[in-house]
């Protein structure tokens, strides 16, 4: 059989050749730029805390003399735009000025902009007060980035994938490169809250973690994406029920002055999405997208192909002048399996390995504004997740199943309002009704006694029982906050909050108080900082694989941030900042309350886990101007615990004490060069022009990453059971992990036709072949195997925008 490196390699072939095929018939049908047609900006501009439309705002598209003003409804269009890419700057009395960076104008079409802007009580005589490029998560004063569609798919090695994309944050570190999980200030892995247009998503991702954040593939497609904020902590008291971090993914509304649409193929899939107006009173969007490796080897005879296919949706519609009915949708079913003779190079201890799991998002928004002092958001939603997992021996008999599912109904609802320019306040909560069904079965293991040096058994020496858990269960989630924004003088602004979250299964009740502050010491420098404490309830397949788990406490941490950030120029922005969390109330095994490195836990766990996390972190970012752009991200943080056997500390699993990230690109405007127009004119571009990275607009960008050591413990062989173990007298995670680095490069061009686009990328990740381990397998006759990170790995795909 084919090796996996061979068979990848096949696969890139015959992808090139597909995709050479596909453009050669698109560019040969093209007619030429020269009737390309101008493009159109439109959109809304909205006050951020109230959601009001702002009449009479003033836009402008730098080095252009474009510009436009809001009518009356905060709405503007500016017409006769020469396609192209532009900074879109938006002004008006009272409001930080912002720009938005990287708009892309596409000939004939267009590209709808809706912008908030934040008000200021910051008067300085003879100084306007901006924003720049960089806009700041709502309601945070500390830790927090926020992001477009623009800088997520302009990314090198994150592939869109969102929860790639914060990983290049000083506060964040990464899984592994198969698994986009976010880890977050010491943290651990399913700390994260996921919100999507006001519903709430457990895990976002195909082959979803049961009881976590990550996976290999983000369900969300980022053509969906308007805006993405980050609370990287200290997060305000409307997100909750997580103890590290918060993402909120704002949606776009879809055309709604034509019919427009988008065709991808790429290695990561295939995929159509179309969107259009709904009779001048809103607006909807669509996508359908299926992996696409299944379809291209599906006669080669390898089974470990992962197999998935994604749907969403967004549909608007305007019910009068300060009403807004929107829904929203996701689905994703995925499937794979893999046997012991070929693991296709998903090697993960498993041998026989059959997975099939869905999951969906669904919930429609009323959204209301209540004059110009505030507005509303009442939100009914239900999502799911199902996972039915089987795990066979190699003589066929099954070892391991799991047939689980996992449902949240809410009725969800929060409130804002502005008593004044100074004074602003929002409550909400909700009340989840959870029904699951966890079906858990693992056969009974013995633990032999070997002859030493052979496979024969003497005796039998433990013998671990079934494990079977099953319960069906309808619980409840209850929870409410309180905000409170002020600025009590021009230079300060004061967060305040009170959270509470109450889970009727385990009968627990979580409080969580909430202090922020912003000063700004000039009007391009401010002091920030924030302490609170933030609560986590068990997960679902935590509290119900154990008898003794149904009272299980919330996870538990209080946290101190405070730093600096100084807007350089209107590009470039910088922040330093230093935090602390302690954490207390973490579940742990049972089983490693005892020095016995062979007791079994059977799933029982208590509250006994605590430790703490510190560290320092800088970050500079210059978004793309004059044909630029980077970031420098740095942290350097200790995250220990509390080893339950002797009291004595341990570094946790993701402390990797120092990482280090840069991020760096260029965008070229080729279309005005000569010999770039007459070369196009020559006979063969037509037919290899896609072949050299040339193309009306061309951009260039490059990630290196770096990671110290991650932990390990050292284990040692018993050549008596066949077994490695962890001895009583091992510290926890005393060894590390080489260092990880990796080199990321992408490159995209767009070439444009008359009213539709052909973008083409190819984003290859660890460029020099770094053999970055992940983990060591321990085989029962001794012998030690690195498991490997990604080695090289090309991703490439063309789209085509109409």
């Amino acid at each position: 059989m084919e090796s996996h490196r061979e068979l990848n390699k096949k696969i890139f072939e015959l992808f090139l050749l597909f995709i050479y095929c596909t453009m050669l018939s698109l560019s040969v049908m093209a007619e030429p730029d020269e009737s390309l047609r101008p493009g159109i900006i439109k959109g809304t501009i909205l006050d951020e805390s109230t959601q009001i439309p702002l009449p009479a705002a003033t836009i402008m598209i730098d080095d252009t003399p474009l510009g436009a003003a809001a009518d009356m409804e905060g709405q503007y269009f500016i017409e006769r735009i020469p396609p192209g890419i532009y900074n879109v700057r938006f002004m008006m009395i009272g409001y930080e000025t912002r720009v938005v960076n990287s708009v892309v104008v596409n000939p004939g079409l267009t590209t709808w902009l809706t912008v908030e802007l934040k008000s200021t009580v910051l008067e300085m005589e003879g100084v306007s007060i901006t924003a720049g490029f960089f806009q700041e998560a709502k309601d945070a004063v500390i830790s927090n980035r926020s992001m477009d569609f623009e800088e997520i798919r302009m990314d090198p090695g994150s592939v869109g994938d969102i929860q790639r994309v914060v990983q290049a944050l000083p506060s964040v570190v990464s899984g592994s490169d198969q698994d986009n999980e976010i880890i977050v200030r010491g943290g651990m892995p399913g700390e994260n809250l996921f919100i999507m247009d006001h519903i709430e998503i457990p895990n976002p991702n195909h082959f979803a973690s049961q009881g976590l954040g990550g996976g290999p593939i983000n369900m969300i497609n980022t053509e969906f994406v308007r805006r993405i904020d980050f609370y990287a902590g200290a997060f305000p008291a409307r997100y909750g029920d997580k103890a590290s971090s918060a993402m909120e993914i704002s949606l776009r509304e879809g055309s709604r002055d034509r019919i427009t649409g988008h065709a991808y193929l790429g290695m990561a899939g295939v995929g159509a999405m179309i969107e259009g107006p709904i009779k001048n009173r809103g607006s909807y969007m669509f996508s359908a997208r299926k992996s696409f490796l299944d379809l291209i080897i599906s006669s080669t005879g390898l089974t470990a192909v992962p197999h998935y296919y994604s749907l969403q949706g967004k549909v608007v519609v305007d019910l009068n002048a300060t009403n807004q009915l929107i829904w929203n949708g996701i689905f994703g079913d995925d499937e794979i399996t893999i046997d012991e003779d070929e693991g296709g190079g998903y090697e993960r201890g498993a041998e026989n390995v059959k997975s099939e799991s869905y999951q969906y998002a669904t919930g429609i928004t009323l959204r209301s504004l209540y004059g110009k002092k505030g507005f509303s958001r009442i939100t009914l939603s239900q999502v799911a997740n199902n996972w039915d997992q089987f795990v066979w021996e190699s003589d066929g008999d099954p070892y391991f199943t799991n047939q689980s599912t996992e449902i949240e109904r809410t009725l969800k609802a929060d409130w804002t309002y502005q008593l004044s320019k100074r004074l602003e306040f929002s409550v909400g909560g909700h009340v989840k009704s959870i029904p699951f069904d966890i079906d858990i079965w693992a056969d009974a293991d013995t633990m032999f006694v070997f002859q030493p040096g052979t496979t024969q058994i003497l005796s039998d020496s433990i013998i671990y029982p079934e494990y079977k858990r099953m319960e069906k269960e309808t619980t409840l989630k209850t929870a409410g906050f309180l905000q409170v924004k002020w600025n009590p003088w021009d230079r300060l602004t004061l967060s305040m909050g009170l959270r509470g979250d109450h889970f009727k299964y385990t009968d627990k009740l979580s409080l969580d108080p909430r202090i922020g502050f912003s000063y700004a010491i000039t009007e391009k420098t401010d002091l920030n900082f924030a302490v609170g404490q933030f609560s986590q309830s068990p997960a679902y397949v935590q509290i119900t694989a154990h008898p003794g788990n149904n009272s299980l406490d919330y996870k538990s941490n209080r946290q101190i941030a405070g730093g600096f950030s100084r807007l350089f120029t209107e590009d470039m922005r910088g922040t330093v900042e230093v935090f602390y969390k302690d954490y207390f109330n973490v579940p742990i095994s049972k089983a490693s309350l005892t020095p016995n490195p062979f007791d079994a836990s059977n799933g029982h766990l208590v509250n006994e886990g605590e430790g703490y996390a510190k560290g320092f972190e800088f970050f500079l970012q210059k978004k793309l101007t004059h044909q630029y752009h980077f970031t420098l991200s740095y942290a350097y943080s200790i995250s220990k615990g509390r080893d339950p056997r002797n009291g004595e500390q341990f570094s946790w699993d993701y402390d990797y004490r120092q990482h280090f990230t840069f991020i760096g690109g260029a965008h070229y405007d080729l279309r005005n060069k000569e010999w770039y127009k007459s070369m196009k004119k020559h006979w063969l571009y037509d037919f290899f022009g896609w072949l050299v990275p040339l193309a009306d607009q061309v951009e260039v960008g490059v990630r290196w990453r770096y990671l110290g050591g991650r932990p390990y413990s050292e284990r040692t062989y018993h050549p008596e059971y066949r077994r490695w173990v962890v001895e009583p007298s091992t510290p926890f995670n005393g060894l590390r992990y080489p260092q990880y680095h990796r080199l990321d490069f992408r490159v995209d061009w767009r070439h444009m036709y008359n009213s539709w686009n052909m973008v083409a990328f190819l984003d290859i990740m660890n460029i020099y072949a770094r053999d970055n381990i992940w983990m060591y397998s321990y085989n029962a006759d001794g012998t030690v195997e690195n498991v490997y990170q990604f080695q090289v790995f090309p991703v490439g795909g063309v789209s085509i925008e109409f």
